[in-house]
């Protein structure tokens, strides 16, 4: 449970964090019934244009 609602994570927005652990997501709000806790989704993100630490190389 999120702090006010539920916040969903899925596979793809786990890839892209693990691709990019720098990326800021949006948070988006889903329609919910008035008296059902609200839900949010991860939304849209953004890689900062300097990381902070270097890729890995698997190499």
């Amino acid at each position: 449970m999120f702090r006010y609602g539920w916040l969903t994570i899925t596979a793809e927005d786990l890839a892209v964090w693990q691709q990019f652990p720098d990326a800021s997501f949006t948070l988006v709000n889903l329609p919910s019934p008035p008296d059902a806790p609200e839900e949010f989704h991860l939304g849209a993100f953004e890689i900062p244009a300097h990381p902070s630490s270097p890729p890995i190389d698997e190499h």
